[in-house]
Formats: C-alpha cells, structure tokens, sequence
C-alpha cells in the first residue's frame, strides 16, 4: 500500500470563499483522495456479483452472473438498490447477466447470455420491457455509453471491442489482439476508451480513431485466469478490481499503479481501505459525480461495498 505523507502546510489548502468554492486538500492519490478512506458495507448475502451502474438519483444496479454452468453463468436477475439500502428486481429471466450502464432516461444495457458464441445487448426500460438491441459474436462483456446513447462493448473471447449506435447498428470500434479478454471499458475524460483486460491484468487505452495504447500492466493481479474484473474511471484515475487477488487498484492514466484498497484477504470485512476485505472484488463503478465507488463481489456469500471518495 502507497504511504501518503501530509504536508501540514496552509498552502496545501486552497480555500476560495468568495467564489462559493469547497476546500481541497491535495494527496498524494493525485486526485484530491483522502488517504483515510474506508470501505463500508451495503447490503450483505448479496446476490448481485457483477457488473454495477449508478443512476442520476443515486440507485445502483447490479447484474447477477452467478457461478459458471456450463458456458454461461446461473444468474438471472438484475438488481435495483435504492440509496437507503433496499434491495428489488429490476429485470428477471435473464441468462448470466454481465456488464450494464444505464441511461439518462432509466434505460439499462446489459450484456445477456454469452456463453454459447455469441451475446445479447438488452434494452431494459424503466417498467421492465426487455428488447434485444443487438447481437455480438464472441463473448461480449462489459460495456458503457457515450453521450449521444452509443454502446460500446468489449469481448473476452475475440480481440475487438464494438460500437452499438441507438438504432442497434453494430460496428467494430476497434481490433487488437491485446483487447482479446477484455471485460471491464469506461471513458475517460478526454474520450478515450479504457478497457481492462481480465486475462492479463492489462489496463488499455483506446483513441476516438481506434488506436489501442497499452497504459500499464497491473503486477501480480493474476491468479488462475482471473486477473482484473471491471474498471470504472475517475478522474485521472482507473480504479479496477483485482478479482483473484481480493484487492482493488487505482491506476492513473499515466501508467502509475498501486494498491488502493484490500489487504488481500478473502472476507467482507469493514474499515479503513487499507485494513478493509474484499471477496473476489469484481463489479466497480462510480456515482455520476465521482463521490463514491460501489464494488460487487464474486466470492460466493458477497456483498455490496462502497467506498466515499469525498
């Protein structure tokens, strides 16, 4: 774990009263973290093991894989958790739920049923209506949306990754051998797409002409197969969850890595980010204002985890 050293100097402070501004105080994450963070929990014996989305109203919405049958996962739920903790069905009947976003508007995109060649993209609107949006050959994973409604897909079973446009028009966004296992795919700030690569612990960077750069590889994150579960971005922050090894990362989009939560063992244990257990850390996304993580686990009993940022 990063030792952060506080400087205790007023000018580490910057205090803009007259502008209506809240007080910042730097760290050494590079992103206005507090090295004090905790990790708290949610909901406990929780179904909900993969990917997670967050809502404008705060309601996070996690996909229900289950344990692999067969190609593809037992689950068939999407869980709705509302900000006070209770939890419902959102969507049922699904086959391995994987990766989800959700838009504007309450619609949610998931991945559905990858395990036999080839997957569904979904559309759940708000009352529950299920479409099929497109299908996608390979193992189609995690996914994310642009602004203008535009899904974008990754694989781990072939090197691409996809575009969706509202009308289902399906696209290749772009094609490296390196993207072949990818699971987790957000944007950056400046439009780029990150992809974390579950096989190899590889954190990818995708340009909006399709040229695929290699940001870092996170070291030691790969036990059995199991490397990095989804990745969610912040700032200049990819934080992506070490599934194999019970530990979440934070990787800034200049190549540096570290550990930033998980003491490494396989528990669902509270308390400061760097004491706190995880179990098999795998769904991670942000609130649409970068405030708090919420973190999935795929460790069998798991459980629903938070992480305030700010």
């Amino acid at each position: 774990m990063k030792t952060c050293i506080k400087n205790s100097s007023a000018k580490t402070i910057l205090f803009f009263a007259v502008m209506g501004l809240s007080i910042i105080v730097s760290s050494c994450y590079g992103d206005g973290f507090d090295p004090e963070l905790e990790v708290e929990t949610v909901v406990t014996d929780f179904a909900g093991n993969d990917a997670v989305s967050v809502d404008k109203f705060g309601n996070v919405y996690v996909s229900e894989f289950g344990q692999f049958v067969g190609a593809n996962g037992n689950g068939t739920r999407v869980f709705k958790v509302s900000k006070s903790g209770d939890v419902t069905e959102f969507a049922s009947g699904l086959t391995g739920p994987l990766g989800n976003a959700i838009d504007a508007q309450g619609n949610l995109y998931v991945v559905n049923g990858s395990g036999d060649g080839a997957g569904d993209i979904l559309k759940i609107t708000p009352d529950g209506s299920q479409t099929v949006l497109a299908t996608i050959n390979g193992f189609p994973s995690g996914l994310t949306l642009d602004h203008h409604k535009n899904i974008y897909v990754s694989n781990f079973g072939t090197p691409t990754v996809h575009r969706i446009t509202p009308q289902g028009e399906v696209t290749v966004y772009a094609s490296d051998p390196r993207l072949a296992g990818g699971v987790g795919v957000d944007f950056d700030r400046k439009g780029n797409l990150i992809v974390g690569n579950f096989a190899t612990a590889d954190i990818l960077s995708i340009n909006p002409e399709g040229i695929v750069t290699l940001i870092a590889t996170i070291p030691n994150a790969v036990v059995n197969g199991f490397g990095i579960g989804y990745i969610t971005v912040v700032g200049n922050s990819v934080f992506a969850t070490g599934i194999g090894v019970n530990k979440i990362f934070r990787v800034t989009l200049d190549g540096q890595v570290e550990e930033f939560a998980g003491n490494g063992n396989a528990a669902v244990v509270d308390g400061l980010i760097n004491e706190a257990s995880f179990n098999g850390p795998n769904g991670i996304t942000a609130d649409k204002y970068g405030k708090a993580l919420y973190i999935s686990e795929f460790g069998g009993t798991g459980a629903l985890r938070k992480i305030k940022l700010r």
